[in-house]
């Protein structure tokens, strides 16, 4: 009922069809992972904290770099580097072996799966999103030493989520960052999606922005949350466009971190 009293022929903000919207610092991070790619580098590491749109950005650089001659593997939150090797191989196309678990047979899987695409002239492109769950201490070498494969042909794009404690220096790899949007950014972002969605009129008020942009703190994730709630709620009350007020309730009720 919502949708239809905004127009909306879909959920403009949690709805997997929702486009990419062109950023300044999203356009950047892509630019960068895609001339990672096209000038054959060893790897990247997209890093930043959680909510900022890394999965976005990965995707749209894979989107962007999909062309004859390259194949491309793109793997979601591995759970260990088995796992992953295994997904790896498989969506290279690697017939599937006895037993999966079996550690030195699923790299051999994957390394051979690497050598056919380069026998058959392909660039070979592996993208990890979630990677974090890899890259403690001793999990990582398993990580990195995807970009070893058949001699170092392959480039690897890990996407992997900022924190606290020091990083370790890769001095080989390109490292990519993400900022928290502005005002003006969530501005844009917030029309960009509801004119995907099939409305293309500013639901929200200038001071509903000020708030969105305020209790989010600039993060994607949370600004897509409560933009929602806020819809929702405005649309309850027969309202015609978000108020701040209905945007400071929403996330009143709701009494979850945004950023």
């Amino acid at each position: 009922m919502w949708k239809r009293h905004w127009g909306l022929n879909r959920e403009p903000f949690h709805d997997g069809g929702s486009p990419f919207v062109a950023l300044p610092s999203h356009l950047e991070a892509v630019s960068r992972l895609a001339y990672t790619i096209e000038s054959g580098q060893r790897l990247g590491v997209l890093r930043a904290e959680a909510g900022l749109g890394k999965s976005t950005v990965l995707v749209q650089a894979v989107a962007e770099s999909r062309r004859a001659g390259r194949r491309i593997a793109l793997a979601f939150h591995p759970f260990d580097a088995v796992g992953l090797w295994n997904e790896l191989a498989g969506r290279l196309g690697a017939p599937a072996v006895a037993s999966q678990g079996d550690r030195a047979a699923s790299w051999r899987r994957l390394e051979r799966a690497v050598q056919v695409c380069s026998l058959e002239g392909r660039r070979v492109v592996l993208a990890v999103d979630g990677a974090e769950a890899l890259w403690d201490e001793s999990n990582r070498p398993d990580l990195l030493r995807l970009a070893q494969l058949d001699g170092g042909s392959a480039t690897v794009i890990l996407a992997v989520r900022e924190r606290d404690e020091p990083e370790p220096a890769l001095p080989w790899a390109l490292t990519i960052g993400l900022d928290r949007l502005t005002r003006s950014e969530v501005e844009r972002y917030l029309a960009a999606k509801l004119a995907a969605a099939g409305c293309g009129d500013p639901l929200f008020t200038p001071p509903a922005i000020v708030r969105l942009h305020a209790l989010s703190s600039g993060v994607p994730r949370g600004l897509d949350r409560l933009a929602s709630l806020a819809l929702m709620a405005a649309a309850s009350r027969g309202l015609e466009a978000v108020s701040s007020e209905v945007v400071d309730g929403a996330a009143r009720e709701c009494q979850v971190p945004w950023s």
